[in-house]
């Protein structure tokens, strides 16, 4: 069911490497359509992005280029408001 967040949390697995070059994480809004809310070149150990509140009922992140395989250990959202 849809939430309220302005907060994304990223946290990449630095023990093989950080591997991520490039990302964007994108929201499932109301109009039923993927909305990129964030993105960045590194995650690294760990990556707090913060944006507007938005409502959405799915997120996702998208690797855009990394050296290797990611391993992503977690994908959170908050609501700080």
């Amino acid at each position: 069911r849809p939430a309220r967040f302005n907060h994304v949390v990223i946290m990449e697995d630095i023990a093989r490497g950080e591997r991520v070059r490039e990302y964007a994480v994108e929201a499932l809004v109301a109009s039923n359509k993927w909305r990129k809310i964030c993105d960045g070149i590194s995650i690294g150990h760990k990556r707090i992005q913060q944006f507007g509140s938005l409502e959405a009922a799915k997120i996702r992140l998208r690797i855009t280029k990394a050296v290797a395989g990611p391993i992503i250990r977690e994908l959170a959202v908050y609501n700080t408001a």
